[in-house]
């Protein structure tokens, strides 16, 4: 191969994960995680509250903004539009949950329990079972991960991230006490020209989901969204803070019907919206258009029985992306690292998986973001795969293992983790895993494998999934 800086700095990086490793294993064992229990929730009627404020800073140009998403060290340089954050009180009986969404990147783990705990007294008094927080991705607000910035220094504020929390805060409270008695559907569109897969296994999931709320008293309807493709319409060259297409979609709707819209994405991994246009701008507003087109035309619904379970189960996820382990090591991003005995690194993040009941409406909400295959199927042969392996070294579709075609999934929610590939399409560079896009037998590139946590990604998702199953159904 010869030498290169990048053969060399690959190869340290490696070394030097690899010995920190070492040093967590003789600090400290990872404590037994144990087997979450289920709440249950029912009663005659649901009850479901919403709100939304602004989550933007005084000025985005009075200090440096990194923009997550693209690349490291890209300025924020003025508005295009701003970044909310949303919840939902959704209840029935004695208690409910809340569900944040927000207009941003991510959030890692650490981050989701400071906030859990920053609202525990309020969840005591309200009877919450359960806080989640489903984070949009956009690919055009403050990096609230930390990897975005001017590398190695984190991309996060301090600042704008007490302001997030403080968002958040509010809008939980307020959605509590803005709610009703009311009823609870759940309807679907197919909207196959909001999507353009990047790379093989080429799966569509084009389904809009709506999850809809008609309070008894005749008020503001509430609408929780869901739908598969990266809000990174605005592209690379944007320096302009945004919600991207989810803000159209949310205004159109809003216009139409004043109803309360959230809005969480589903397996995006490599999954873009559609190509509407070849300018940036009105591409992102034909997205968010078609999809609110799409939920406005929703007229087949079925009504769910007001009965609610829910549960959250911690893991350990190991980690061999040496680059990712090196940015944590310098606190770019705040994680939890842990020993554990399987992968290279023989290292793990402490992360979590939840899942909801709402009637027989099942929502998975899943860390990082998922290759749509690993949800639906559709694996490629041996002889078709990128990394020449069958179809059976990939685990049982998530869909096909719960028995539910209808299985929603919420990814990018209460942990940014990257991407989850299939493993019979898992390729690194040969000389500079984890640093550079391979390319791999067919001349397909393979960016996403570099942001993920590593080949063991899919195994480990599917295997804390059988449990959560198993539990839920106990």
């Amino acid at each position: 191969m010869g030498f290169s800086i990048e053969n060399l700095a690959a190869s340290a990086l490696r070394r030097i994960s690899q010995k920190n490793s070492r040093t967590v294993r003789r600090k400290f064992a990872a404590p037994k995680l144990p087997a979450a229990e289920v709440n249950r929730l029912t009663g005659k009627v649901w009850i479901c509250g919403a709100a939304a404020e602004n989550a933007m800073p005084r000025s985005v140009t009075d200090k440096f903004y990194a923009i997550a998403g693209h690349g490291p060290g890209r300025r924020i340089e003025g508005v295009h539009d701003p970044v909310t954050v949303r919840a939902m009180w959704l209840g029935c009986g004695e208690g409910g949950v809340l569900v944040v969404t927000a207009d941003i990147i991510g959030l890692t783990n650490p981050d989701v329990q400071s906030f859990r705990q920053r609202i525990l007294p309020f969840c005591h008094q309200i009877g919450c079972v359960a806080v989640h927080v489903c984070c949009s991705h956009s690919h055009a607000g403050f990096d609230t991960v930390g990897y975005w910035g001017k590398l190695p220094k984190t991309g996060r504020d301090p600042e704008y991230m007490e302001q997030l929390f403080s968002c958040m805060e509010e809008v939980c409270r307020k959605a509590y006490e803005n709610r009703r008695a009311g009823t609870l559907l759940v309807g679907e569109s197919h909207v196959p020209d909001a999507q353009h897969i990047r790379r093989q296994p080429k799966v569509a999931h084009d389904t809009l989901t709506r999850l809809r709320f008609l309070p008894k008293d005749g008020g503001r309807e509430i609408w929780f969204l869901n739908f598969a493709a990266h809000p990174n319409t605005l592209g690379g060259e944007n320096r302009l803070v945004s919600a991207d297409y989810p803000y159209y979609l949310r205004k159109t709707i809003q216009e139409e019907t004043n109803a309360e819209v959230l809005f969480a994405v589903g397996a995006i991994g490599a999954v873009d919206p559609g190509l509407y246009s070849d300018d940036r701008r009105e591409r992102t507003r034909l997205q968010g258009e078609a999809l609110a087109r799409a939920a406005l035309a929703m007229e087949e619904e079925e009504t769910l029985a007001p009965s609610l379970s829910s549960l959250c189960q911690p893991f350990y996820y190991p980690v061999d992306n040496s680059v990712l382990n090196f940015l944590a090591m310098l606190g770019v991003m705040p994680c939890n690292k842990y020993p554990c005995e399987t992968g290279e690194l023989q290292m793990a993040l402490r992360s979590e998986m939840s899942l909801l009941r709402l009637g027989k409406q099942q929502i998975l909400l899943l860390p990082g973001e998922l290759f749509p295959a690993l949800a639906y199927g559709g694996y490629r042969d041996k002889n078709h795969s990128a990394a020449n392996r069958p179809a059976a070294d990939n685990p049982e579709p998530l869909t096909e293992m719960a028995g539910d075609e209808k299985l929603l999934i919420f990814g990018v929610s209460n942990d940014m983790t990257g991407y989850v590939v299939p493993p019979n399409e898992f390729v690194l560079h040969p000389t500079q895993p984890y640093l550079s896009t391979a390319v791999d037998r067919f001349g397909e590139k393979h960016y996403h494998e570099t942001n993920s946590l590593g080949f063991l990604s899919a195994e480990t998702i599917a295997e804390v999934f059988r449990a959560l199953l198993r539990q839920m159904d106990a």
